[in-house]
């Protein structure tokens, strides 16, 4: 693979772990109900080979005749689910649609959450129309049993970087920070040497020399032996550092590389660390492959 479409992958995968929760949604709003109908529950599932959506509510109009489903992508595309024709029953609603999964493929393999919307257009006896607006997050985990069902491959699960496939370790996603971090493929996460991290603090109004303050002073409490270098000048848009230590309580001998700016979801802490000395070649190496993953 490019370099060039590996910077685009990684710049997707943290679009997509970043940006349902790092900013408000400005242009759809929620409403789950009013006095024609209340939208309960919606979900995705695997079943039968097939992704099921579901839908659970509560019908309040006697004289409801029609209800239209509606599923939104984020771009803003829409695609008509499902359309049931009434009388309908005043109580519990339920319904359901077998699609076939390759359709639904893009937002399956994105590692993180996903955001779809579902829009419901109700029409009674009258021809009267209203809508209402819902949405549902797809978990990781939930898109994980997806994959699994499907054999999909998660989207940047595997990367190449300095000419090695590297997989993804861990991924975390609040509302305060989001976090994706990668091992070489042949290594077991629980005896990893060598790993990647993508780091998003979600802060509007900080900056990374905040950010970079705290963390020097963290990591020299937890090891007051470990030797901590800063490349960049006070001042710097980004902030270079590199540490070092030889052992710290039980903690074998490690050093890290890293990089430390302003990006568009927040402060970016981009960092490579490694288990056991990390030589002068090797870090002019890793501070020029930080450079190349993006953020800004």
């Amino acid at each position: 693979m490019k370099f060039s479409n590996l910077i685009r992958k990684i710049s997707l995968i943290v679009l997509a772990i970043c940006i349902w929760n790092c900013f408000p949604d400005m242009e759809r709003r929620k409403k789950s109900e009013n006095d024609w109908f209340k939208i309960e529950e919606s979900r995705y599932e695997a079943k039968s080979k097939r992704l099921r959506f579901n839908m659970k509510g509560l019908v309040r109009n006697p004289d409801l005749k029609e209800i239209r489903i509606f599923e939104s992508e984020e771009e803003g595309s829409e695609n008509r689910i499902l359309e049931k024709k009434g009388p309908f029953p005043v109580g519990k609603f339920f319904a359901w649609e077998d699609r076939d999964p390759k359709k639904d493929i893009g937002w399956i393999r994105k590692i993180g959450v996903s955001k779809r919307w579902i829009r419901i257009e109700l029409v009674n006896l009258s021809g009267a129309e209203t809508e209402l607006r819902s949405e549902i997050l797809v978990s990781e985990n939930e898109k994980k049993i997806l994959r699994k069902e499907f054999s999909f491959e998660a989207e940047g699960e595997i990367i190449r970087l300095d000419g090695r496939e590297w997989k993804v370790f861990s991924e975390l996603n609040t509302k305060e920070q989001a976090l994706l971090q990668y091992i070489p493929k042949e290594e077991f996460p629980l005896f990893w040497t060598e790993m990647v991290s993508i780091h998003v603090y979600k802060l509007k109004n900080s900056q990374p020399d905040r950010i970079y303050s705290l963390l020097e002073a963290t990591k020299k409490k937890d090891c007051p032996s470990v030797v901590w270098t800063k490349e960049s000048k006070d001042g710097d848009a980004i902030l270079r550092y590199y540490w070092e230590h030889s052992g710290c309580g039980r903690q074998p001998a490690m050093g890290e590389v890293a990089r430390l700016f302003l990006g568009e979801y927040g402060i970016y802490n981009i960092r490579y660390d490694k288990k056991g000395k990390i030589s002068e070649s090797e870090r002019r190496s890793w501070t020029s492959l930080l450079e190349k993953i993006p953020g800004n």
